[in-house]
């Protein structure tokens, strides 16, 4: 059956989009003031988990909020997800030592990672898959404002306040998130009895942090340990899926057509974005000799056509129900410039490509995910999704430092403590290769694209059960 809301798609933006700024913006906010920070609290080279807490924190239970949320509701697990982000926001501003500042953080990261996996969810509650690419430039654009508005209020509050509003900044905007969602999101606070498979949902996590440990270069721990933790959890995942009514990960979402595809897409996609979000600044300042504020300017070219590609291609997913043509497109696009980029020609132009190819890929392929789910996997369905779209961030940066230190190691190059140590020559050389694995990913994606995506065509009306 079909059944429409009483309240706009407009309203149901505006609800969920502070909610995906206040998850994805404590993500970038920290990277500014972290060294007024470790000296406040006389931390040492532990400091770095002050980021890599939270993320990992709140990578390894979108999942769980996912599958939650089917059961309890989205509305009871948005409130928890906010609670927990506040607390811990909270905590953090308290904090007066490194070890609680990390103790708070992951406790906000668990917040965290429900308010981006929620949100979404309740998007395709609430909007039909072909009306929700128009909406797919409004949503990227709140993840640019937030990437970009992040490290300069952090280096605000740092300089003209105080390092602890970064964290208590939070409290007000969550109070507002949760009038928000009370005042347009209530209707969806809809129950289904099941048992919630928490020994599946513990292993799940477990195994989702020791992969992104595994790829983390600052996770310093020995790869024995973290890769025979993942090993183990994922085996003893298995056995106990098959035993569970309702597992964590149900073996049908596998069977709906392009699901998989779909998140080894969007992988594909995160990964190409990182490794310019975070590379090419690192490449503009040690190789090229541009300053901080300079290379800002210039990333800021990149998120700007990474929302335009999103609007135009949301724009023309809705227009014509068509999905597969604009992935191509997007990726084959990423491809073109990314060699553009690698041989320094146009670097301007090239990097606007670049995101315009990746942001085209974006509606077209979180539409096709949306249009597949049935309404009771929807959340755990699109939690998956974007535990894909955070796995990629994550296996993009490792993709990229081991073809940086490979690419030094062909030179007789040794590794370095930092980057400023290299020469000219060298750094280019690095980066050079980078590009150019990018490139060939961006190709292999297409032909992903081209062979294994199946057309679809997309939902006019939200599907209930």
């Amino acid at each position: 059956m079909t059944e429409k809301t009483t309240v706009s798609p407009q309203k149901i933006f505006l609800s969920v989009a502070l909610v995906i700024a206040l998850g994805s913006l404590e993500k970038s906010i920290v990277t500014t003031p972290l060294p007024i920070i470790g000296n406040a609290l006389n931390a040492g080279n532990a400091l770095t988990w002050v980021v890599t807490a939270y993320l990992l924190a709140a990578t390894a239970v979108l999942p769980v909020y996912g599958k939650l949320s089917d059961i309890l509701g989205r509305v009871k697990m948005l409130y928890i997800g906010i609670s927990l982000f506040v607390l811990g926001s909270a905590a953090c501003g308290f904090a007066q030592d490194l070890s609680t500042l990390i103790i708070a953080r992951i406790v906000q990261g668990i917040g965290g990672g429900g308010l981006i996996a929620l949100a979404f969810t309740v998007i395709a509650d609430c909007i039909p898959a072909r009306e929700v690419g128009k909406y797919q430039g409004f949503i990227s654009m709140v993840y640019a404002v937030s990437s970009i508005a992040g490290p300069l209020l952090g280096g605000y509050f740092a300089e003209h306040l105080s390092w602890r509003w970064v964290f208590w900044i939070n409290i007000p905007l969550g109070l507002l998130a949760v009038f928000l969602i009370r005042k347009n999101l209530s209707h969806l606070n809809k129950k289904r009895d099941s048992k919630f498979d928490w020994f599946g949902a513990m292993l799940l996590m477990l195994s989702s942090t020791s992969l992104l440990l595994l790829l983390s270069p600052e996770a310093e721990l020995p790869s024995l340990w973290t890769g025979g933790a993942f090993i183990a959890s994922i085996l003893l995942l298995i056995l106990v899926e098959r035993r569970v009514s309702d597992p964590m990960l149900p073996a049908r979402l596998a069977k709906l057509p392009n699901y998989l595809v779909c998140i080894l897409l969007i992988l594909c996609s995160q990964l190409l974005m990182f490794a310019i979000l975070v590379y090419l600044p690192m490449q503009m300042q040690w190789q090229m000799g541009f300053s901080a504020s300079t290379s800002g300017e210039i990333m800021v070219i990149f998120m700007f056509s990474v929302t335009a590609g999103a609007y135009c291609g949301g724009k023309l997913v809705n227009k014509s129900g068509e999905t597969k043509r604009y992935a191509i497109f997007g990726f084959l696009l990423a491809a073109l410039s990314f060699a553009l980029i690698q041989q320094h020609v146009y670097p301007a132009i090239s990097l606007g490509l670049a995101g315009l190819g990746i942001g085209f890929t974006l509606p077209s392929v979180g539409v096709m995910v949306q249009n597949v789910l049935p309404a009771k996997d929807r959340g755990i369905g699109m939690s998956l999704f974007n535990f894909g779209r955070e796995l990629g961030g994550a296996v993009g940066v490792a993709a990229c430092s081991s073809v940086f230190q490979f690419s030094l190691s062909k030179q007789g190059v040794e590794p370095q403590a930092s980057l400023a140590n290299y020469s000219h020559a060298v750094l280019a050389s690095g980066f050079s290769s980078i590009y150019l694995l990018m490139a060939i990913m961006a190709l292999v994606a297409m032909f992903i694209t081209l062979i294994a995506l199946k057309k679809q065509t997309l939902a006019t009306e939200i599907k209930h059960d």
